[in-house]
């Protein structure tokens, strides 16, 4: 499964893949964890490859079939993508740069259609994003919020209560009329605050997808935020093992540029150990308790672990592994100490939407409200674990 999460076999993977195929023994349970972690539509195209040693037949139809489905999808989006491209971003008239994505597929795959996203994210100035915004509320898009009743859509007294939302909200996120969910960003991280924004956009690039050409991160700053930020998420979707594969074989990537980026981002251990998970993916190399752990067998058993769960399971692990602000232990040296404390005070005390609106007055006053809120919480949290 590994292996076959690419945009496209070599002669040698193609080879290894004709010894592997016989030895698969459940072929629904490789159908569907494929079909979970987004990766069935290359799979199947890569294992229709295999000529001498073909799939049995009705293991093939279904691929294909559901192949077919996950592509619908995909261009379904990619036609969401480019109604909120051409309608409200090139009109906002903001500075931005998508990432992950259709960006990253237009960036590194040969065939943007290859790669599944379930969502956009941009990456915009925070005192542009209101400008945004406006306008995506003028065409029909509507605001998701997480609040203390569950997922629901909200609207606006002023464009005050707007902008209030938007200050306490780290990632807005809001969805087109066609149902396209579009994350709004301040900070591609704000976890650990390591990418600079305004670097970010000022070292943008563009390139053509479909009939658009869009601005999406430098090349070497997305691999360095990739490696990032999927290693954050424990590889847990196949087609981030994809996205690997994608920028190494990739004709422009200038694998030592990103690694001199990853330096400057502190981040080199991140980096490295991705580029080991993919030589260890794309050779299909076994690994055992007997062996050596390294970074990028740590990201391989993560990745081979969370195959059979989702979200939940990511968390569970996450938690069971007492991972710290950035994730394993070799990544820790990524944030500065000094910084630690202030990002864990401001992830726990930073107030929400729906605390601020709790009451009326002045900004200021609902801003210490909400404060003193989380404050509330927290102790109680405290003192409820005692």
């Amino acid at each position: 499964m590994l292996l076959a999460a690419c945009p496209a076999w070599s002669e040698a993977q193609r080879a290894l893949a004709a010894d592997l195929v016989p030895q698969v023994a459940q072929w629904p349970v490789f159908i569907d964890t494929a079909r979970r972690k987004f990766a069935l539509p290359m799979a199947y195209q890569n294992l229709a490859t295999l000529a001498d040693t073909p799939l049995p037949e009705e293991v093939l139809a279904t691929l294909r079939t559901l192949s077919l489905q996950a592509t619908a999808e995909v261009l379904r989006q990619h036609a969401a993508f480019d109604w909120f491209h051409r309608n409200c971003v090139l009109p906002s008239g903001v500075s931005h740069a998508y990432f992950k994505g259709p960006a990253l597929a237009a960036q590194f795959y040969p065939d943007p259609m290859q790669r599944f996203f379930r969502d956009v994210d941009i990456l915009v100035p925070a005192r542009a994003r209101i400008a945004l915004v406006d306008r995506m509320l003028e065409l029909g898009c509507k605001v998701l919020h997480n609040g203390v009743s569950g997922r629901e859509f909200l609207s606006f007294r002023d464009a005050t209560d707007l902008g209030d939302y938007l200050r306490v909200t780290d990632v807005p996120n809001l969805l087109t009329p066609q149902g396209l969910s579009v994350e709004l960003h301040v900070q591609v991280d704000n976890h650990t605050l390591l990418f600079d924004t305004a670097a970010l956009l000022n070292g943008a690039r563009e390139v053509g997808l479909h009939q658009n050409r869009i601005r999406v991160l430098a090349e070497t700053d997305h691999v360095v935020y990739l490696c990032y930020h999927h290693t954050r998420h424990l590889w847990s979707k196949l087609n981030w093992v994809a996205d690997l594969a994608a920028v190494v074989t990739h004709p422009s990537t200038d694998l030592a540029a990103i690694q001199a980026r990853a330096r400057a981002a502190r981040l080199d251990n991140t980096v490295a150990a991705a580029l080991e998970l993919h030589e260890l993916a794309a050779t299909a190399r076994h690994f055992s308790t007997t062996v050596e752990n390294t970074p990028g067998r740590d990201l391989l058993r993560a990745c081979v672990d969370g195959l059979h769960g989702d979200l939940a399971l990511e968390a569970e692990m996450r938690q069971s592994q007492r991972m710290g602000t950035i994730g394993f232990a070799w990544q820790e040296q990524a944030v500065p100490m000094w910084r630690r404390p202030w990002l864990a005070f401001s992830r726990r005390m930073r107030p929400t939407y729906d605390d601020t609106v709790e009451i009326r007055g002045p900004r200021s006053i609902r801003y210490l409200w909400g404060i003193s809120r989380r404050v509330q919480r927290y102790v109680h949290r405290l003192t409820a674990g005692r």
